[in-house]
């Protein structure tokens, strides 16, 4: 009897043996499925999207770093962004939802312009198609101002996306170059 009573025990003991594995089986298979879900989530976030900015001074594509004054000589340069930069720069683009806009975008002031100054233009592109273009005049006040959230956001993302720029030593070579080609060429708008 003692044996009877070995052998089910063994069976008993191999039977949660069993089950233990499977439920370590099903709790890998849970962890691969999570963890896949956060690489498709964050694969999303990173979409390929091209961002170049342009106004009458430059243009700017900031996937190939590619910098242009073509009223200067056809001055060339580039401008090197680090990974963390260029990912600081798409959560920009999340973070204000820029890439939810869709078509032309003009953000100006509410006041009464004759004729408003639509500088800085910004381009985004995705797998090579223009998706939206953006532009936004120099008049805007942010505190004066009256905006809504849309061009509010579109505003932020500007000043950020700026103030980013600014920090980096090639742009920054760049801007000098900008302010030195407007002393040594007198350009007239109409």
């Amino acid at each position: 009897m003692t044996k009877r009573i070995k052998q089910i025990f063994y069976r008993k003991h191999l039977l949660a043996l069993q089950i233990e594995e499977q439920k370590n089986t099903i709790m890998k298979n849970k962890i691969l499925i999570l963890i896949t879900f956060i690489l498709i989530s964050c694969s999303k976030k990173q979409e390929n999207f091209d961002l170049s900015i342009s106004n009458s001074n430059y243009e700017l594509n900031l996937k190939s770093g590619d910098f242009k004054i073509n009223w200067y000589n056809n001055y060339t340069d580039k401008i090197e962004l680090s990974e963390i930069e260029k990912n600081q720069i798409i959560e920009l683009i999340f973070k204000y939802q820029v890439n939810k806009i869709k078509g032309e975008k003009n953000v100006y002031s509410e006041e009464n312009l004759i004729m408003p100054n639509f500088d800085d233009k910004f381009t985004i592109s995705k797998n090579n198609k223009i998706v939206s273009e953006i532009s936004i005049s120099t008049q805007v006040n942010i505190e004066k101002t009256k905006l809504n959230k849309i061009d509010s956001d579109i505003y932020k993302f500007k000043t950020e996306i700026f103030k980013l720029l600014n920090q980096n030593k090639d742009f920054e070579r760049n801007m000098d170059s900008v302010k030195v080609a407007n002393k040594k060429v007198k350009r007239l708008f109409l």
